[in-house]
């Protein structure tokens, strides 16, 4: 598609060195092109332009005409205008500096943020994250309408995105303290269906519960859905039902006050990858590879949530 111009931001330059130093031959050397180059670019601007920029004299250069005279004004002041555009491309792309907008799926973000801020903040202290805690489906939108440059989320909700694998989690059964089954060891979906299942009123996170009972062929226990992860786990802990979930923490105390435990699940069922969504077609910016490095470094540890790798290195993320 044309932009209806006709003339380059090169041509330009060519003109406005070629005025400054007034003369062709010597405008190409320090532009690094040929003389025929420069004096090509030159009329053909002048030709798109409908006016005669400069004047050529016999073994004694060039000189601006009126209308080139004006013209040099307003040709210095586009150019300046494009090495600003530039400088700041180059800013975007490249330096860890400045505003990144991520996503977070809000049942991982009480898992995962905290850490991934203070990780950043040492290692990157002039990145700034301004970050977002929605359900899978507005994670999504958020993608789509460039509002977030990527999202921290499971593969089952990333849709169309391209995704970046951090980790393979395997799920776990949440139960309260005083739960009989599971004392001993693994504890299988048929034991646990005989109570209700909590779990998020998230539509993508109940397809995906759905999904793993029919895989094991145990039939659905009943649904109790909540808002917040926090909600689930204190649901969980007055003995509601269960959870299923695939980030572990080292908390059994609820803001409630009552108490849980985690309990492998004996079903061979497979795990989910966590990692980052991004759309397709997108580049990451120098802020959002330097957030996966980040992410990627942060490895789930048993029992405890997610902590600093040891020795994180370069390359951990796989895409």
């Amino acid at each position: 598609m044309s932009d209806g111009l006709g003339f380059s931001l090169a041509q330009l330059r060519y003109f406005v060195v070629s005025a400054e130093v007034g003369n062709i031959s010597e405008a190409a050397e320090k532009l690094c092109a040929s003389q025929s180059t420069v004096s090509a670019a030159v009329m053909r601007l002048e030709r798109q332009l409908g006016v005669q920029l400069l004047l050529r004299h016999h073994a004694r250069g060039v000189s601006l005409t009126p209308s080139g005279h004006r013209l040099l004004v307003e040709a210095r002041d586009l150019l300046g205008r494009a090495r600003h555009l530039k400088a700041s491309g180059d800013a975007l792309a490249g330096n860890v500096a400045g505003r990144l907008d991520v996503g977070f799926l809000s049942s991982l973000a009480p898992f995962l943020l905290p850490g991934a801020h203070r990780l950043a903040r040492r290692r990157y202290p002039d990145l700034r994250l301004a970050t977002r805690e929605e359900g899978g489906g507005r994670l999504a939108e958020l993608l789509r309408e460039g509002r977030c440059e990527l999202a921290v989320t499971y593969d089952f909700l990333a849709g169309d995105a391209r995704f970046h694998t951090l980790h393979r989690l395997p799920v776990h059964a949440l139960l309260a303290e005083g739960e009989p089954v599971g004392v001993d060891g693994p504890v299988s979906l048929a034991e646990l269906a005989t109570r209700p299942l909590v779990t998020l009123d998230d539509s993508d996170v109940v397809r995906h519960s759905e999904k793993l009972f029919a895989e094991a062929g145990v039939p659905l226990p009943r649904m109790i859905e909540a808002a917040g992860i926090e909600t689930v786990r204190g649901l969980v802990a007055a003995g509601s039902g269960f959870a299923l979930m695939y980030p572990r923490t080292e908390a059994r105390t609820t803001l409630g006050g009552g108490t849980v435990r985690t309990v492998a699940v004996a079903d061979d069922l497979p795990p989910v990858s966590l990692g980052v969504a991004v759309m397709p077609g997108l580049a990451l910016s120098g802020r959002g590879t330097a957030f996966l490095d980040v992410l990627g470094s942060m490895v789930p540890t048993p029992g405890a949530g997610f902590a600093e790798a040891p020795h994180p290195a370069p390359g951990r993320v796989r895409t």
